[in-house]
């Protein structure tokens, strides 16, 4: 595998990124990246477009599969520190453990990059060295280990319209993906 992009849990259960029966807010979102930079040429986020994702050797995984709602204890918009704390960061270190380690086992990824917060947290109880204070519109880079092998890991933003510091979202990502995937 090329590149495994690990991002937020499915807004359903059993639903979301790779299910074309319903709208995909990230699916929708890392398309328009792709398509913007030239990686895919499929004109919507449907069956083509997977169909590309997987042959340019993407991969999507969800970081916390054991959380089903769409929203996740203590992050994103109106989240509640103590609420992260208590709740959010130690389910995603538990449910990293149990699947993420694995599934990137797994898919021996080349690059793997981490859609927003909460990917990152997740990552980061995989391999607590990671910098805690690193922010996704930064798009900062680091060394991950699979299985033993250092791979390149990108840390960016979730990709959405969401506005920070006068630029959308999904921009910080296209940036900072131009960039990793040259």
């Amino acid at each position: 595998m090329r590149v495994v992009f690990i991002g937020w849990n499915p807004p359903k259960p059993y639903r979301g990124f790779w299910f074309l029966d319903e709208h995909d807010n990230l699916r929708g979102e890392l398309h328009t990246v792709l398509l913007r930079l030239r990686r895919v040429t499929a004109h919507a986020p449907d069956g083509w477009f997977l169909e590309e994702f997987l042959e340019a050797g993407y991969y999507f995984v969800h970081a916390v599969k054991c959380w089903a709602k769409a929203k996740y204890p203590g992050f994103g918009r109106g989240a509640v520190p103590r609420d992260r704390r208590n709740i959010g960061e130690p389910l995603a270190r538990a449910c990293a453990a149990a699947h993420l380690c694995e599934e990137l086992r797994r898919l021996a990824p080349k690059r793997v990059c981490a859609l927003g917060e909460l990917a990152y947290c997740a990552l980061r109880a995989l391999q607590p060295d990671l910098d805690p204070k690193a922010r996704p519109t930064e798009g900062r880079r680091f060394e991950l280990s699979v299985d033993g092998i250092n791979v390149p890991l990108l840390y960016t933003s979730f990709p959405s319209s969401s506005p920070v510091r006068g630029r959308q979202l999904r921009d910080f990502t296209r940036g900072h993906l131009e960039e990793f995937l040259a």
